[in-house]
């Protein structure tokens, strides 16, 4: 890489996003309302990506709920890729609903 990291986690990955904290990942809640759902396939290959050029995006956690807005893949993928700890990125939402909406939204531009 060119660019030097922001961070490492305690367990030896490259953190290059903007963050809030570095957390253990087991400690993330998933939000039971999730509407993707994540293959295997896309599981193993972030994974790897998140082994080979550390982390490029942070977990989003809403302060209000303080469960994970953005980043339930992520989450998943640091498991399998023996990442003890995650980057995040809190973030304020007027409303639970709110913050469903907005990620619902991003989904929709981004075409994921």
């Amino acid at each position: 890489m060119d660019t030097a990291p922001r961070a490492t986690t305690p367990d030896g990955f490259a953190v290059y996003c903007a963050h809030d904290v570095i957390m253990l990942a087991g400690n993330l809640q998933p939000n039971p309302r999730n509407p993707n759902k994540h293959p295997s396939a896309q599981i193993e290959l972030l994974a790897k990506i998140i082994t080979a050029q550390g982390w490029r995006a942070p977990v989003t956690v809403s302060r209000r709920s303080g469960l994970i807005v953005r980043g339930h893949a992520r989450r998943l993928a640091a498991a399998q890729a023996g990442c003890a700890y995650a980057p995040v990125d809190y973030q304020d939402y007027d409303s639970d609903e709110a913050a469903a909406h907005i990620e619902i939204d991003r989904l929709l531009q981004s075409g994921e």
